[in-house]
């Protein structure tokens, strides 16, 4: 139902581009804790006391679970952007993204603004 929301307040093309936007900005944050963490492992050694060790084990575990994540996110937010851009022209007058959000549940309901048609987005 999030999509809905802000499709219908931002329109199609702003929503799609600030998808994209955010699910780049995952991808580079996933590019640099794992940058972070490949950095923090080359300094690593339990040769020395054991606190710097454990506090620099903490970090790269943290920066790998901040990768691991933002990788996800990127995925996710990427897929649904592209499921609902194929579908994101009229079926009638081949107009894109160019509809008004007339109903949210159970799909995203959707009316062409140039030929009033109807069809579901997603």
């Amino acid at each position: 139902m999030e999509p809905a929301r802000s499709i219908g307040r931002l329109g199609f093309k702003r929503w799609y581009e600030r998808q994209l936007i955010e699910s780049h900005a995952w991808l580079i944050t996933c590019f640099l804790c794992g940058l972070g963490g490949v950095a923090m492992f080359e300094g690593f050694s339990f040769r020395g006391p054991a606190l710097p060790a454990m506090i620099k084990l903490g970090f790269m575990f943290c920066a790998a679970v901040i990768s691991w994540y933002g990788l996800k996110r990127y995925g996710a937010i990427m897929k649904e952007a592209e499921r609902l851009s194929y579908r994101s022209s009229c079926p009638t007058c081949k107009t894109y993204a160019a509809f008004n959000v007339i109903g949210e549940y159970p799909k995203l309901s959707v009316r062409c603004r140039k030929c009033s048609n109807e069809w579901v987005l997603g």
